[in-house]
């Protein structure tokens, strides 16, 4: 477990540059103290409005563990009512990872209400995921996948996403998944059994 303060001995700067209103100033654990920075509409958040726990969790769609991740905090979120998850985009893999991650903030952006969905639809398609996969799936779900994918090809680097990379990178984080569970650091995959023991406490 590592406590604020012991996070702030070992990472001496952490600056973000954000001047947007901020989430609360609750910063009672390390995954709030995370997120403390980014204006509550920035990043997508799932789950309870007063969490018991929170969950951050780090991630790349075409990360295999990632896809079981999701469908385990999908489940978690079905059965337990006291969990919120942010969801922070960390395309490690680069190359279409990084597409991806630019395509899901713009459906948070436009249509709040479809990104879990297009989340845990993004993560079936895993290691498979090709240009044509994501372009039907945002059509099937009403949005202009084409225009979507060209501009998120082309467009410059996503401000949230690049501060995500300098916060897992802060953390010492190197690969995907990896979750911070109030105040504990999980890096890689946590099972469902143990999810539900920890929210359960």
């Amino acid at each position: 477990m590592i406590d604020k303060l012991r996070l702030l001995l070992l990472i001496p700067v952490m600056v973000f540059s954000f001047t947007n209103t901020h989430f609360a100033e609750d910063q009672s654990s390390l995954a709030k103290f995370l997120i403390r920075n980014f204006d509550p509409l920035e990043v997508p958040t799932v789950g309870s409005n007063d969490p018991d726990y929170v969950i951050v969790e780090f991630f790349d769609y075409r990360c295999g563990y990632c896809g079981k991740q999701a469908y385990d905090y999908a489940k978690l979120l079905e059965s337990h009512k006291n969990v919120q998850i942010i969801y922070l985009e960390f395309p490690i893999f680069g190359g279409i990872s990084e597409t991806a991650s630019k395509l899901a903030m713009n459906v948070w952006q436009q249509k709040p209400d479809s990104y879990f969905q297009i989340h845990n639809e993004f993560m079936k398609l895993g290691p498979k995921m090709k240009r044509n996969n994501l372009i039907q799936l945002l059509n099937r779900n009403g949005f202009d996948g084409e225009s979507m994918f060209i501009e998120a090809e082309s467009s410059e680097k996503n401000r949230v996403i690049e501060t995500n990379i300098k916060i897992a990178k802060n953390l010492g984080l190197r690969g995907t998944p990896a979750s911070v569970v109030n105040d504990t650091i999980f890096p890689g995959y946590i099972q469902l059994s143990k999810l539900e023991q920890i929210v359960s406490q």
